[in-house]
């Protein structure tokens, strides 16, 4: 009895994520149905924690039906729509048996005595649909199902540096658009109020193709964007461009009262002191045409701080009163929130 019932859970799963055909349910001579892809004896958890379903109030948004049961392992079946409005729920007996139809509250565990309290109801999502590995800077989108009763909740939650999300809350398309290369972490949280909430995770890879564009490593702190202008701590910075067709790269200093740096190729190294500044023109080319150039700088201010970092509302900060400075606050989404200068 108990092979049988957890065979079941097998082919709810097969059913939806394998293209199972439905049954001709009035032609008496089709062969016994079989689904491509079984994916086997399953428990309940394959795919109730799988982050494809997610548990619905209601029976009507649901995809499937769940039964908890007096035996060992637990019954799940698929709602196939009949027509005329009505629809039975489906399992399949064993791994190549006959499917059965039956209506919510009178299957063969009904009939028996074997079922525990009332089902659940569940929806399938299926599994987020794009293209993880993103290159450019245009705007590119990832969808999952949309099904009635659910909300849906996109966050990055890894790079957020390298990409922000540039779509409305609460749909089951969202749109990123990419502001640096590296990874980042894509996250759906789906949820209909009823049951724990479901969550999907889809790591990206992001090649934006834009010329002498970078990053620096100090300290522990590795591949920080590399911005026109970079307040660091002391210590050894690491900075690192490309540009794509370049052969040669130029790191040509400025300015700054740092003036001992090593430079190689596409990367510098220097020491940053307390107080200390640098800043470089940048050239890359391909031979001898110039692909782009790019001024970058780097300080340090010694006695400066800043807090709380990072802030939603209030920031102070804290240095000489006697320094004049430029303030520019800028969001994640590339827009100067506050521009004043002292």
């Amino acid at each position: 009895m108990s092979l049988l019932i957890i065979t079941l859970m097998g082919f709810v799963m097969a059913y939806f994520e394998d293209n199972c055909i439905s049954p001709g349910w009035n032609n008496p001579f089709l062969p016994v149905y079989t689904c491509p892809n079984p994916k086997g004896i399953k428990s309940p958890a394959s795919y109730q924690d799988s982050g494809k379903y997610v548990r619905v109030c209601n029976e009507s948004d649901g995809d499937l039906i769940f039964y908890d049961l007096s035996v060992e392992g637990d019954h799940s079946a698929a709602k196939e729509n009949i027509g005329g409005g009505q629809f039975r729920y489906i399992s399949k007996y064993g791994s190549n048996g006959p499917l059965v139809a039956h209506r919510r509250d009178s299957s063969f565990y009904h009939l028996n005595g074997l079922v525990l309290g009332q089902p659940q109801f569940w929806a399938y999502v299926g599994s987020i649909l794009g293209n993880n590995n993103i290159v450019g800077t245009s705007p590119v989108s990832f969808t999952i199902q949309s099904k009635p009763g659910v909300t849906y909740s996109w966050s990055i939650v890894e790079g957020l540096s390298k990409v922000f999300i540039s779509s409305v809350s609460n749909q089951p398309t969202v749109t990123l658009t990419p502001t640096h290369s590296g990874t980042a972490k894509l996250r759906l949280t789906i949820n209909s109020g009823c049951g724990a909430p479901k969550i999907q995770e889809l790591s990206l890879t992001i090649q934006t193709n834009v010329c002498l564009e970078g990053t620096y490593n100090i300290g522990s702190s590795t591949g920080i964007n590399l911005n026109t202008t970079n307040q660091i701590s002391t210590g050894n910075v690491t900075s690192t461009v490309t540009c794509p067709n370049a052969t040669s790269f130029t790191w040509q200093r400025t300015s700054g009262s740092v003036t001992t740096f090593n430079t190689s190729g596409n990367y510098v190294t220097f020491n940053m002191v307390s107080g200390g500044s640098i800043s470089f023109s940048l050239t890359a080319r391909n031979g001898s045409t110039v692909l782009s150039t790019r001024n970058v700088s780097f300080f340090n201010f010694g006695s400066f701080s800043l807090y709380p970092n990072p802030s939603s509302n209030k920031l102070a900060i804290d240095l000489n009163p006697d320094l004049k400075f430029d303030l520019v606050l800028q969001g994640l989404d590339s827009k100067i929130k506050l521009l004043s200068s002292d």
